[in-house]
């Protein structure tokens, strides 16, 4: 009985940390955004993919604590993908502004 306990007790959190990594790279991403964009004369660019990186930071919050209250491991992997999708849409939106939007 004792060693099942520890083995639940024990379980691996590598998909947790990652989602919760990740969440955090979109929230450096959003900041990151909202102090270029007071840099930026465009007044399109910056301000509409602010409100999509805040829209996506939700998402992403309420995405890190299924991942943390599941125990599914099909549903993890599932949520750790869309995790990496938003990233990588967030990141293509902010290289564009970054590059582009003057």
């Amino acid at each position: 009985m004792c060693k099942l306990k520890m083995t639940t007790l024990k379980r691996n959190r590598t998909i947790e940390i990652l989602v919760t990594g990740l969440t955090i790279i979109l929230l450096v991403l959003t900041i990151f955004t909202y102090m270029l964009d007071q840099q930026k004369s465009n007044w399109i660019c910056g301000p509409v993919l602010l409100l999509i990186e805040i829209l996506a930071l939700a998402i992403q919050t309420i995405m890190t604590i299924s991942v943390w209250k599941t125990t599914n491991q099909k549903t993890k992997i599932t949520l750790i993908g869309l995790s990496l999708l938003i990233i990588g849409f967030i990141t293509y939106g902010f290289v564009n502004f970054t590059l582009k939007c003057t």
